[in-house]
């Protein structure tokens, strides 16, 4: 059995939160910490030595099966590998060029809109643009600044990469017992290693012991880490809901670019931060009440049954 299938339905929204919380935390904390690395090594050649190191760590966790892949997982494995690989490197360039904030808000863009093809009422779709709304409060005066244009370029790609995130996050583990759990996941992060391994391999012999204690953290905390719990959040709700979770990391990009790298907030900022917070909150607020309706439910179907055939 899972993880996901132990955790009651009516706490499922609760728990998807607390773990697509965990993951930002995980990635906007070890972004911090390597973009230190930027100037001397590469942003691109630091995602992929910390893919390589994530890789090497979850597979020596998970131990997953590839033989045991079916026709239909390979596709699947593989093109998550690409969405990992390329969210990676846009979202890294990103931050090279504009403040760590900024890059995660764009980056959400992309989760914000898998969220807004999923809602079926409209004030569903009013919540989703007033998520949408705090993401240009935050966005807002840096773009009236003097940011590298290079930089939004990077993060609109991140953005389109964490479109796809948000999507195979939702679906990877269910498609069979070779890819449940995090084994599929395992496998797409290996992958991901693999194709850059000429950027990582390389670059090696550039890096120090405190760069490679950096790696290290931020492979086991921003990766290994943060993938597993976007991953099992994906298995215990959709990706519409999981792309409105996202809405968090604005939140923690701009809390943790003001601490650890001295971005500093404008008014707008903070109330972008408060319209994110609260439409992330009322999701998760309808995603546990349908599930306590879908459980009480489900739970009077015998009696309902037994009376209409006539027992006690």
């Amino acid at each position: 059995m899972n993880l996901a299938d132990r955790i009651p339905a009516e706490r499922r929204g609760t728990a998807a939160l607390f773990l697509i919380l965990t993951g930002s935390l995980g990635i906007q904390i070890s972004a911090a910490i390597v973009s230190v690395l930027f100037a001397s090594v590469g942003p691109t050649q630091v995602a992929a030595l910390r893919a390589l190191i994530a890789a090497v760590v979850l597979w020596t966790l998970v131990r997953p099966n590839p033989l045991a892949l079916r026709r239909r997982d390979l596709p699947q494995v593989l093109v998550y590998g690409l969405v990992l690989t390329l969210m990676s490197v846009c979202f890294y360039n990103a931050v090279h060029h504009i403040p760590l904030g900024v890059a995660v808000t764009f980056e959400y863009l992309g989760a914000f809109v898998v969220a807004l093809l999923g809602v079926r009422r409209l004030r569903d779709v009013l919540i989703a643009f007033f998520a949408l709304a705090g993401v240009v409060m935050i966005a807002g005066p840096t773009l009236a600044g003097d940011a590298h244009p290079i930089g939004f370029i990077w993060a609109l790609g991140s953005a389109a990469s964490m479109a796809g995130y948000t999507i195979f996050s939702a679906r990877m583990g269910s498609a069979s017992d070779a890819t449940s759990g995090l084994r599929g996941t395992t496998m797409s992060l290996a992958f991901s290693a693999l194709i850059q391994l000429p950027l990582s391999v390389p670059t090696m012999a550039m890096l120090d012991a405190d760069a490679w204690f950096k790696l290290a953290l931020s492979a086991i905390v921003g990766v290994a880490l943060a993938y597993s719990a976007d991953n099992i959040a994906g298995q215990l709700t959709s990706a519409a809901v999981i792309g409105v979770l996202f809405s968090i990391d604005p939140v923690v990009g701009a809390i943790v670019g003001t601490f650890m790298l001295g971005e500093v907030l404008s008014a707008w900022s903070y109330l972008g931060i408060v319209l994110i917070a609260t439409s992330g909150a009322y999701i998760v607020w309808r995603t546990n009440r349908s599930a306590i309706a879908v459980t009480l439910h489900t739970s009077a179907l015998p009696v309902i049954d037994s009376r209409t055939q006539g027992h006690p």
